[in-house]
């Protein structure tokens, strides 16, 4: 039986590991020691060979939860810079609305701040999706009130 075992075993082997497994040398001369795929040129000595084994494709799921957590990152960075209050550009940098000069606009800091917080409001939602709490949904609320005039202020 411990035969049957070991053969199993030493068979498994076989078929996974030199099908994926690559050698690594590191070869020494006088410019240095560098790292290659390839055996050592003979002007350069061997020093160390290693066997390594490259990690495996990630599955569909796996990549779909990369996916999920990137979006649910930039999501976070977006909300705390606009929290931070760096997600806005300088008005001296915003370039003129077409069809309008700037002198002539007729919106105030405040209204362009409201919808600021309204839009802020909207693709945080739409980026956290059903994954939302009550305290983000608060604070985004606040947010709005806060900057459109009416309610109370944000924390």
């Amino acid at each position: 039986m411990r035969r049957i075992v070991i053969a199993a075993c030493v068979a498994a082997g076989l078929q996974l590991s030199p099908a994926h497994a690559q050698s690594l040398y590191k070869c020494a001369s006088r410019a240095g020691n560098s790292y290659q795929q390839s055996p050592c040129a003979a002007s350069s000595k061997t020093v160390e060979t290693m066997v390594t084994v490259p990690d495996p494709q990630p599955t569909a799921t796996q990549l779909a939860e990369r996916a999920r957590k990137a979006e649910q990152d930039r999501a976070e960075s977006a909300f705390l810079s606009h929290l931070a209050g760096t997600d806005q550009v300088p008005v001296s940098y915003r370039a003129p609305r077409y069809g309008r000069s700037m002198a002539r606009s007729t919106r105030s800091p405040r209204s362009d701040g409201c919808q600021l917080a309204k839009s802020t409001r909207k693709a945080t939602l739409e980026t956290v999706g059903l994954s939302r709490t009550y305290d983000l949904l608060r604070r985004l609320d606040d947010e709005v009130n806060h900057a459109c005039g009416r309610g109370r202020s944000p924390r």
